[in-house]
């Protein structure tokens, strides 16, 4: 992972993203920092919204993105390329492109803020971007504390194994090598049967070379047996899968309802499945 996009929407949770990048960066080998701010003004006329460009708001949100990089540069080690990006697009549309033109490997977000990443997390943007996100995503969670990623947990459903697994050696082979490999399945009922078993045997031939360690736990409540496992095994980074619609949906729906605030504090890389 070379080239980061790093999102931002200038509030204090967007920044500790950043600082949990910035102590990311030599440990990953990162080599260039993309900084991205989107925003959109869209009042309704009729049925159509339509985007309005203000030159005076395009002007103080270029400052803004210039100072936070001066920021920044001094948080990340020496030697990285920097660029800023500043547009009016719809969140996921314009990350997508500025992946796709930059050659971006990772998208960092935070958890909460306001502007273009307005209730990130706590709401349908996140996972929005998440269906969308061509590229993998690293969200963390407005409270995470910077840990070394030593223990890295994989959350299967135990469907599509091979798809997904594939992706994720692709896209985080090395990040894989350099950790504790852990495999967790929550499920509200035992899936024993010989289609589940054979996605087992898939997985386990797949993450041979990292020998992880595996849990099968039976919890009706999907996302607490998660965010218990995690806070019970010391979790550095969590991995999950964007097709899991249903899971993601669940972890942050139950943190709404339950006011947790994603508890944990394991910062999740939601890797994508579907081609870019």
């Amino acid at each position: 992972m070379k080239n980061l996009l790093l999102l931002t929407d200038f509030s204090d949770n967007a920044f500790a993203a950043a600082r949990y990048a910035a102590q990311l960066a030599p440990l990953w080998g990162i080599e260039k920092v993309v900084l991205y701010h989107t925003y959109e003004v869209i009042p309704t006329v009729g049925t159509e919204p339509v985007v309005i460009s203000n030159s005076e708001i395009l002007e103080e949100k270029q400052k803004d993105l210039n100072t936070w990089q001066q920021e920044l540069m001094l948080l990340f080690p020496e030697g990285i390329a920097w660029k800023s990006v500043l547009e009016e697009y719809e969140l996921s549309y314009g990350v997508n492109r500025t992946c796709a033109e930059e050659d971006i490997d990772l998208v960092i977000v935070g958890t909460a803020g306001k502007s273009g990443l307005k209730k990130l997390l706590l709401g349908s943007n996140t996972l929005k971007l998440i269906e969308n996100c061509h590229t993998p995503l690293l969200v963390v969670p407005a409270r995470a504390e910077f840990r070394v990623p030593k223990k890295m947990l994989i959350a299967t459903n135990l469907k599509e194994v091979k798809l997904k697994l594939n992706r994720l050696l692709v896209n985080a082979s090395e990040v894989l090598r350099k950790s504790e490999v852990y495999v967790v399945h929550v499920t509200k009922e035992d899936p024993a049967n010989k289609a589940v078993n054979a996605e087992i045997t898939t997985m386990q031939d797949l993450l041979a070379p990292y020998h992880p360690i595996y849990s099968y736990i039976l919890n009706a409540d999907i996302a607490s047996g998660i965010n218990q496992y995690i806070n019970e095994n010391h979790i550095d980074m969590m991995v999950t899968f964007h097709r899991d619609k249903g899971l993601l949906s669940r972890i942050f729906n139950t943190s709404i309802a339950q006011k947790m605030a994603w508890k944990s504090q394991a910062a999740m890389m939601v890797i994508p499945v579907h081609s870019g």
